[in-house]
């Protein structure tokens, strides 16, 4: 079972993969994941961080 995480600490987390390239390819590859899953495409303006934030909360990954 997961344990869920509150917000800060998961926006956190993805920030600090975005400062390597290997970071990036795994937002990307995670966004991709939800996406298929949900059937939602991330919005143009929106960040891949809060696009992953939302999705993970609608899901129960995410307290708070």
């Amino acid at each position: 079972m997961l344990q869920t995480k509150t917000r800060q600490v998961r926006e956190r987390e993805l920030q600090a993969l975005l400062s390597t390239p290997q970071g990036r390819v795994e937002l990307e590859r995670l966004a991709s994941q939800y996406q298929d899953d949900g059937g939602r495409a991330r919005p143009v303006r929106t960040s891949i961080i809060t696009y992953i934030l939302v999705h993970e909360r609608q899901r129960g990954l995410i307290d708070g």
